[in-house]
């Protein structure tokens, strides 16, 4: 058996079951933290060897907060293994959902992670669609969607909606049904995240609002699937000229050869001092390979793939969605290169089952 399969065959799924009535009825944070029809707890189990990434979530919607009916409202992933280790927080892509990225978050399960995979608002056009090459249009409409302030025309979501308040709501809930899991640390009595635990991922839109995350807190690290889209010719996103409070050091972000996007991509990368950092040979550029992950000592910070199959015009999601190619084994030809990035952060160890 494989090793990564071996990791899930132990990965215990913590979730207390409870009743769908009490989740609804629970308040927190002043939300109502599962909107009718939600999914409730699963109870504690052991994956077994017949079972799917989908069998593994948590999977939850939350309801109103303040008052405000939340839009969009799908399904949030949620699991853990250990119950102290650090937490992947993965935004999806534009108008993609977490439901989508579960082989990912699989992954990051298998190696030690509390992951939570959350919706926000995402809908519409692209953030480098909407912002082109006004500069200061991108940390605008990326703090906006962080924390619900800067509200303008391009982007007006409320505080209620923001990825902080949907972050703590979703804690919330899952320090309830799990509350052995350690969910709870992190988010502190004062209602502050605890940054510091948590490693900030996401695809594409979700990337460039991971990186802009990691700008503006000190996170654990960051990592950057076909993102961030935030360049045009010489103009990149203003908040990216800023020292961050995350160095480069703790970011990384991985792409396509093929993706339609690089251009832009490798100008945010630039301007995040990524292409070139610890493996690239001193030439700037990013570290290339097929899907092979870095030789032992290497740090590459800025990675580009060639991943087999396919066309041009799905490389930008094929780094990290579902639908990324499978090899001979059913496994991701992704899986060793996502893991090496997942281990770029300390994790607890996760004990193997024998085969």
């Amino acid at each position: 058996m494989r090793a990564h399969h071996r990791l899930l065959v132990v990965a215990v799924l913590v979730l207390v079951a409870i009743g769908l009535a009490s989740l609804v009825g629970a308040n927190v944070l002043g939300g109502q933290r599962v909107a009718e029809g939600g999914r409730p707890g699963l109870p504690h189990r052991t994956l077994g060897p017949e079972e799917t990434p989908q069998d593994v979530f948590h999977r939850f919607r939350l309801g109103s907060i303040d008052g405000e009916r939340l839009s969009p409202n799908r399904n949030d992933f949620a699991a853990r293994t250990t119950p102290d280790g650090p937490l992947l927080l993965f935004l999806p892509a534009t108008r993609s959902k977490p439901a989508e990225y579960q082989r990912f978050l699989t992954t990051a399960l298998g190696d030690g992670y509390h992951v939570l995979g959350l919706d926000y608002w995402n809908l519409g056009k692209t953030l480098s669609a909407t912002c082109e090459a006004d500069a200061r249009c991108y940390g605008q409409v990326q703090r906006n969607r962080f924390d619900g302030t800067r509200s303008s025309e391009y982007s007006s979501v409320t505080p209620a909606g923001s990825i902080v308040s949907r972050f703590r709501d979703a804690v919330a809930h899952l320090d309830e049904v799990d509350p052995d899991g350690g969910w709870g640390r992190f988010v502190q009595a004062d209602e502050d995240i605890t940054w510091g635990d948590i490693v900030v991922a996401g695809h594409s839109q979700g990337g460039g609002e991971a990186a802009y995350i990691a700008h503006i807190r000190p996170v654990l690290g960051a990592l950057m699937f076909a993102a961030p889209v935030e360049s045009v010719g010489p103009v990149h996103a203003a908040w990216m000229d800023r020292p961050g409070r995350t160095p480069a050091t703790r970011m990384y972000a991985l792409d396509d050869v093929r993706d339609s996007y690089r251009p832009r991509i490798a100008g945010s990368w630039t301007a995040l001092g990524l292409a070139g950092r610890g493996g690239a040979g001193g030439t700037g550029e990013p570290w290339r390979t097929r899907t092979a992950p870095p030789r032992p000592g290497a740090d590459p910070h800025a990675i580009l793939t060639r991943l087999p199959g396919g066309d041009a015009g799905h490389a930008h999601s094929r780094v990290v969605k579902d639908t990324t190619p499978l090899d001979e084994h059913g496994d991701p030809h992704m899986l060793a290169l996502w893991q090496w990035l997942l281990h770029r952060f300390p994790t607890p160890d996760v004990p193997s089952a024998r085969s």
